[in-house]
């Protein structure tokens, strides 16, 4: 007796979710994401210490992400805070669906108001910037 089994020649990849991430694994899972948020925020000044290092050292607490539409395109939005420090310095993340666009918006107590990235009018709404 010959028993057929039906296996597909690729498997197909599952779209990845733009709600309920957290940020720590984002940056550590994907390249564009980690890579974008890393461009955006290298040499800038007046950062809180735990924003500088938030892709090499994740001591922060991060909130699960929203899928958010601007301009008609879904985009996926990070909230984060300073461990301990939550209600005095916090950062929002906004990023396109493929990680490769990303505007963040800081608001911290000793560094002021932050935004980055140049966000459209869209964004700056989606992301409460």
């Amino acid at each position: 007796m010959t028993v057929a089994l039906a296996f597909p020649l690729h498997a197909e990849e599952p779209a990845q979710s733009l709600s309920g991430n957290f940020l720590p694994e984002v940056i550590a899972s994907s390249a564009p994401h980690r890579e974008a948020l890393e461009k955006l925020l290298r040499g800038r000044r007046g950062l809180p210490p735990w924003i500088r290092a938030i892709a090499s050292r994740p001591k922060y607490i991060a909130l699960a992400s929203k899928s958010v539409a601007v301009d008609g395109k879904e985009m996926q939005l990070f909230s984060a805070c300073e461990a301990g420090r939550c209600a005095e310095s916090r950062l929002q993340a906004l990023f396109s669906a493929d990680g490769k666009r990303v505007t963040v918006y800081i608001r911290d107590t000793r560094q002021g108001h932050l935004v980055f990235g140049d966000p459209t009018p869209a964004e700056r709404l989606a992301g409460d910037f």
